[in-house]
């Protein structure tokens, strides 16, 4: 294995889920492959504003069950779980709504849409934070940009169907960023919660309860498996500077970061089922390392919170510096499940530190949970399956990560490209 293969990480820096890039060019300056929007691709919009719908109704359900059945407590945390994301990701909405104004993310060349259009607009934005579906009014922009591409494909104009797919782009690479935070706030925590609340309760018994716990469970591993899906190629399209990867390489890095996920949410959900509080400082401890980091090396979440009225060069204001601190804290939450990379570089070592840092606190978190999980839980016919399910998962997500480097990153086939004289003469 060559570390110079591996040391360079293209896949999930923190720079390339901000959205800083700027498409108010000219759009035949902008390199496409294809920019072509297939049926596959309006299904997966569709399907995403579907995923998120249902799995927001299903946990809403499930709190108020947990109200009506007089659990407080787990009402309030089911709850919480649902609104602290949601929130998060209206307040990054808006951020994203207030660069593009800033930006000119609009193209010159386009019609204005008139005040109508505009009172429109900003009335169904105003009923999206209301309701607290941020990433559905994304979702539906995005959908619309890629039906008015594939019109103008179809009535054989070029231009505007590029023109419509670079805001299409555009406005994915907005979403994939509420992705992320929609996977790691809401559907992985929420995950920890009932799982928690589940081992902790369970006494073979099945009723309706147990039936919408287990719903609830399944809903979020789903919402959580689409966003990670969508993330990395939504990425990828959106970065025109860099090659594509393919399907292979794409299940991979999909397995990787999803199956690493799990064994992270089957480890806190264990400890936090015996002894919750100590479990949330771990947590804590963990965030609070991890924002550490993020605030010494990340750059992309100070842009992200810049004001563009003034000059690049100029020194960041302590309001700037302020919000940026209070960004990384979101972004460290999301380290508490799995690793995005705060700058591009050579993060082979970054990524040794880290997966030994999980690998050691799953480890200590299944050889407590053994010990101290009681006899009901010994018993039970999940017990065994856990403990393997909770370290196996890790030690597949560590092999897809080393499989999706040494074999599938485009900079490795590039490379290995370069050095093959006979490909090049061909």
């Amino acid at each position: 294995m060559e570390v110079d293969n591996i040391e360079e990480d293209n896949s999930m820096p923190l720079k390339d889920i901000l959205p800083k890039n700027n498409y108010d060019t000219d759009d035949v300056d902008i390199p496409l492959v294809k920019p072509i929007i297939t049926d596959w691709d309006v299904f997966l919009l569709i399907s995403s504003i579907l995923m998120h719908l249902v799995d927001t109704v299903i946990d809403i359900s499930l709190a108020v069950r947990y109200l009506l059945a007089n659990k407080i407590h787990y009402f309030i945390w089911t709850a919480a779980m649902i609104i602290i994301p949601s929130l998060i990701n209206v307040i990054i909405s808006n951020r994203m709504q207030q660069q593009d104004q800033k930006q000119g993310q609009v193209a010159s060349n386009e019609e204005d849409p008139g005040p109508k259009k505009s009172l429109r607009n900003k009335i169904c934005f105003t009923i999206a934070i209301i309701l607290q579906l941020a990433p559905v009014f994304h979702y539906a922009t995005v959908l619309k940009y890629a039906l008015k591409s594939r019109k103008c494909g179809r009535q054989g104009d070029r231009t505007g169907k590029k023109h419509y797919y670079i805001k299409m782009l555009k406005e994915d690479q907005d979403v994939s960023l509420l992705r992320i935070f929609e996977c790691f706030l809401e559907a992985a925590p929420q995950q920890v919660l009932q799982l928690s609340i589940l081992l902790k309760n369970y006494h073979n018994n099945f009723n309706i309860e147990f039936i919408h716990q287990v719903v609830s469970i399944l809903s979020s591993l789903g919402s959580m498996s689409w966003a990670m899906a969508s993330y990395n190629e939504s990425i990828r399209l959106a970065q025109h500077d860099k090659p594509n990867i393919n399907k292979k390489a794409y299940i991979a890095q999909f397995c990787w970061h999803f199956l690493i996920t799990v064994s992270r949410i089957l480890s806190i959900s264990m400890i936090a089922s015996i002894w919750p509080i100590y479990a949330v400082l771990a947590c804590v401890c963990h965030w609070l390392a991890m924002t550490f980091l993020i605030v010494c090396e990340s750059q992309g979440v100070l842009e992200f919170c810049r004001n563009y009225n003034q000059a690049p060069h100029i020194t960041a204001k302590f309001k700037e510096r302020f919000l940026s601190f209070l960004f990384a804290l979101v972004i460290g939450i999301v380290h508490i499940f799995i690793y995005l990379n705060p700058i591009d570089g050579k993060t082979f070592y970054r990524h040794i530190i880290y997966y030994s840092i999980c690998f050691a606190e799953n480890v200590s978190a299944s050889i407590l949970w053994a010990l101290y999980c009681g006899e009901a839980a010994q018993n039970a016919w999940y017990y065994e399956t856990i403990l393997s399910v909770s370290n196996l998962s890790f030690i597949l997500g560590i092999a897809g990560l080393l499989l999706y480097y040494t074999i599938f990153h485009p900079s490795f086939k590039k490379n290995k490209n370069r050095n093959s004289p006979e490909k090049e003469e061909n």
